[in-house]
């Protein structure tokens, strides 16, 4: 089965390997992938009072390093990772690129509006 966007989400603060949060993902198994978007880190947010500034998603070229976790199982959890990120979240499609190229993703991205 190839996967696609709804079995890839990238993180770039607390939900990465290694951070506060990871925990959350346990019981998704899959791959990990380094890559990079477009955007901006910002003190605002939840995550920014623990040290996880927000992204806001752009095209300039600033780039913002990300963790992909690709994995079957991803949409089973999209509502319980969703209910994490609250309200100040949104959960937006980019493109991250990879060494593999660019990966259709999902990421929690500031919510602007």
């Amino acid at each position: 089965m190839a996967l696609g966007l709804d079995h890839r989400l990238a993180t770039y603060g607390s939900l990465a390997p290694g951070q506060e949060n990871h925990h959350i993902l346990n019981g998704v198994d899959g791959v990990w992938i380094e890559g990079t978007v477009g955007g901006t880190l910002v003190q605002m947010g939840w995550g920014a009072d623990l040290g996880y500034p927000a992204i806001i998603l752009d095209e300039t070229n600033e780039r913002v390093n990300v963790w992909i976790l690709e994995s079957a199982a991803l949409p089973d959890h999209w509502q319980r990772l969703d209910a994490f990120e609250g309200e100040q979240y949104d959960r937006v499609t980019t493109v991250a690129d990879t060494a593999l190229g660019g990966l259709p993703v999902s990421i929690y991205a500031l919510r602007t509006r």
